[in-house]
């Protein structure tokens, strides 16, 4: 997107990064960059008028799904003093959950308290067309202003995987005039204004990601809306962790690594441990999407009896009184794309019948794949280390994604300072391209950034990824591994550093990987250069045996 008005100044500037987006990524990046080089000069864009990113247009009853020790920026708190924490909110500080209020204040405080460092240009677009590695281009929203940037260092983007929510992003099929379509921020402000008159109505609730999960809990839980005048369209069931059953996406990948990646047997055993969860015993989800859901939220799911599972919804239609004359009742009609699932008719009229919108595909939404025994694409188009020049911002292991984000920024921090060990890189990028029967490779010919874009690859949902990357991240950050565990340790968005007692057991995991031979290897995710590291990096971190 670019401004279409004329400009009317012209702005030169300079600095160290240039980074593109100001959300919860890129924050989290941002903050451990600075951290540990406090002389970098930063400027940060973002379209919006304040730091946040999609929690800024979020509905206002959002809350985070994960506890709020692991998820915003490495050096502060986001769920405050623990002490405090018990004292004034009666709350453990892993039971702790942050609001929108919550979460926009301290990102906010985060860009401000460190303004010497970090110059904030809102309401601002990238040129992504017309900008390259040597000049970067950028302007105002209204077009007035346009900024040509020298970058000394590097760009960061930080918006490819934006996270996408209804508020920005209306249905994407036919909605006939009629029927009244609002979205989770449209229903909290009408209940707001009149809840009298909102509590007379019916309402389906247009998908099941955390959105939809949320506007089901919403609807019974404040707006105090019978279960029976709810009803559910769930395109695809998907796999739920379990917060009060100690569930969490690492915990996921474990049995991902148990079995071979056999998605249902994982998930069944997760289930078994009371780790992972579903909404229906009798329906077996196909998909996981990372949510994390208590009890209290599940009990409110199940509340809801009126569940339509007929694909997705590809229209919503007044119904037709005669087909003659193309009439209209006051009835309302779902229809599906598969010829197998005929229309629901809707159990309101259409006056009195709301569509929650909630069916936006969020972030990452590439690396999500669907949960079958015998997948194997991977999908790792979408990089991370694109050039020397430009760094793009991804996953590295499973949801939440401000660990993965900080960890990119500590790699990118100690490439900056020289302390990444090269000489282990090169070991590692020997042992991933010798092939038997073909001559040797010397590792000189290799640029420091090729060895980074090879050896870090971004988290596609398979076991072994994360293992790979933890263990990667460990062995190159310094020369000494015990120097990486530690800062992973004092890293409060690591689980290792958040969590008490808490062991990565990076050492087993990756010593797992060498002993599944070669087919639970490719089951696993791993390629043949993949394998041909694991000996190399078992070596490498050897200090951390038992950590």
């Amino acid at each position: 997107m670019t401004a279409t008005t004329n400009i009317k100044e012209k702005i030169d500037l300079e600095c160290d990064y240039l980074i593109v987006g100001a959300g919860a990524t890129t924050l989290a990046f941002l903050d451990t960059l600075v951290t540990e080089l406090p002389d970098a000069k930063i400027i940060l864009i973002d379209k919006k008028a304040a730091p946040g990113g999609h929690w800024i247009d979020s509905y206002d009853y959002v809350q985070l799904h994960q506890p709020s020790l692991v998820y915003g920026i490495a050096s502060k708190q986001l769920e405050g003093n623990w002490l405090k924490c018990m004292l004034t909110q009666f709350m453990l500080p892993w039971n702790h959950r942050a609001n929108k209020t919550e979460i926009l204040t301290y990102f906010a405080d985060f860009v401000k308290e460190n303004k010497e460092q970090i110059d904030f240009y809102s309401n601002s677009v990238y040129d992504f067309e017309t900008s390259d590695e040597d000049v970067h281009f950028f302007s105002s929203m209204d077009g007035s202003v346009s900024y040509q940037v020298k970058v000394n260092v590097k760009l960061i983007d930080g918006s490819s995987n934006e996270n996408i929510v209804p508020h920005n992003s209306p249905l994407q099929f036919p909605v006939d005039d009629e029927v009244r379509v609002m979205t989770p921020n449209q229903v909290y402000d009408a209940h707001k204004e009149n809840s009298k008159e909102m509590r007379k109505n019916k309402y389906v609730v247009l998908g099941a990601g955390k959105t939809g999960m949320d506007a089901v809990v919403y609807l019974q839980r404040t707006m105090k809306i019978d279960p029976v005048d709810i009803a559910w369209v769930i395109s695809q069931d998907v796999w739920m962790s379990s917060l009060n059953g100690g569930g969490s996406p690492k915990s996921h990948s474990i049995l991902l690594l148990k079995y071979d990646n056999d998605t249902q047997k994982a998930a069944l055993e997760g289930e078994e441990m009371n780790s992972m969860v579903r909404l229906d015993k009798n329906v077996m989800p196909n998909v996981f999407k990372f949510p994390l859901v208590s009890n209290e939220e599940l009990k409110l799911y199940r509340n809801v009896k009126t569940i339509i599972r007929r694909g997705r919804a590809t229209a919503i239609r007044r119904r037709s009184s005669n087909a003659n004359d193309n009439s209209k009742d006051d009835g309302v009609v779902v229809e599906f794309g598969s010829d197998d699932h005929s229309p629901w008719e809707a159990f309101a009229p259409i006056d009195k019948c709301v569509f929650v919108h909630a069916t936006s595909p969020g972030p990452f939404v590439s690396s999500y794949t669907k949960y079958q025994p015998d997948h194997q694409e991977k999908d790792t188009s979408n990089g991370i280390f694109d050039s020397e020049k430009k760094m793009t911002l991804n996953l590295l292991f499973e949801p939440p994604i401000s660990i993965s984000v900080s960890c990119l920024a500590k790699i990118e921090a100690s490439r900056n300072k020289g302390t990444l060990d090269l000489e282990c890189m090169k070991r590692l990028m020997l042992a991933r391209d010798k092939e038997k029967g073909k001559p040797s490779i010397d590792g000189d010919n290799y640029t420091e950034n090729e060895m980074l874009d090879a050896l870090l690859q971004p988290y596609d949902l398979v076991a072994a990824r994360p293992i790979l990357n933890l263990a990667v991240i460990l062995s190159i950050c310094d020369k000494d591994p015990l120097v990486s565990m530690k800062w992973m340790k004092q890293n409060r968005l690591a689980f290792l550093g958040s969590v008490p007692g808490f062991k990565c057991m990076v050492c087993k995991t990756v010593q797992k990987l060498i002993t599944k031979g070669d087919d639970g290897q490719k089951k696993v995710g791993l390629t043949e250069q993949d394998v041909r590291m694991l000996e190399p990096l078992k070596e490498q971190i050897q200090p951390l045996e038992g950590m």
